[in-house]
């Protein structure tokens, strides 16, 4: 078995592969053992993941819902004291349980006992407007989820991993994923529904989205000199995550097809379009 991004055996790896990460709060979109290697894995998670998570919108967005990582931590962020003094709020499980703490000077503490001020905590909140930057850190992460998914989709047909790992056609994406070698891959970054939307799932419970996603196949030309049935196309990867949808092209840095697309179907999601749209 190889590695579907380094092409090197990986047979000997021992960790799985979440396509998103657990500190979005992902539990069950996991490749099989060995499609990604053990080195593959470390390196997106410190180099690709963490940028990513670290984002000032997406470290808003955990500390807000209490989104742990695989170490049962919770982001840290900034906040005022009195609308003076820098403080470091902290979120931690305890008891099934989640408890706010703030990390408070010696000196502001000081300052405000000595004064008798009311005590007054600013926090900043994830809200529905906040969008992160369309970069190479949106675009490397989306590259890796977006070959992953692919695999996974395929996972049950024989030969797959082998036929996805040969397709020359995926090497930019996965040279970028892997090495960031184009600066600007454009992506689709654009808010489909609330983060905090509350759906009711066919087993009658009640609970937000943490993630969906789809391909979406867009044919741009017919080559004529080969079988009329063969149709050229740009396939897209589209996964919402928090009700924000993201969008990239496999094939290349562009994205005008997807904005076409958006456009000729009145700007709806293609996870809630066409054979999606009673889902």
């Amino acid at each position: 078995m190889k590695c579907l991004f380094c092409k090197q055996s990986s047979a000997d790896t021992k960790s799985v592969e979440h396509i998103v990460p657990e500190s979005l709060g992902n539990t069950t979109f996991i490749l099989p053992l060995g499609y990604v290697c053990d080195k593959c894995n470390n390196y997106f998670a410190r180099e690709v993941e963490k940028p990513f998570l670290e984002l000032p919108e997406l470290r808003l967005l955990r500390f807000q819902e209490a989104i742990p990582n695989k170490k049962n931590r919770m982001p840290a962020i900034d906040g005022l004291l009195n609308g003076n003094y820098p403080i470091k709020l902290k979120r931690k499980l305890s008891h099934d349980e989640v408890v706010n703490e703030a990390e408070v000077s010696a000196e502001a503490m000081d300052k405000i006992l000595k004064t008798s001020e009311k005590t007054t905590i600013i926090v900043p909140a994830f809200t529905n407007d906040m969008l992160p930057p369309n970069n190479s850190i949106i675009s490397r992460f989306l590259a890796k989820m977006a070959l992953e998914a692919l695999a996974d989709k395929l996972k049950d047909i024989e030969n797959s991993l082998e036929d996805l790992i040969n397709d020359s056609q995926f090497d930019m994406l996965r040279n970028h994923a892997r090495l960031g070698n184009i600066k600007n891959w454009p992506c689709s970054i654009r808010r489909i529904y609330d983060y905090n939307k509350i759906w009711k799932y066919s087993d009658g419970l009640h609970g937000q989205m943490v993630h969906e996603s789809d391909f979406l196949l867009i044919p741009v030309e017919e080559n004529f000199e080969l079988a009329a049935e063969y149709i050229m196309a740009e396939i897209y990867f589209v996964i919402v995550l928090w009700g924000i949808e993201f969008a990239i092209n496999m094939a290349g840095p562009e994205i005008i097809g997807y904005e076409n697309w958006l456009k000729s179907h009145d700007d709806k999601s293609p996870l809630y379009c066409g054979n999606n749209e009673n889902l």
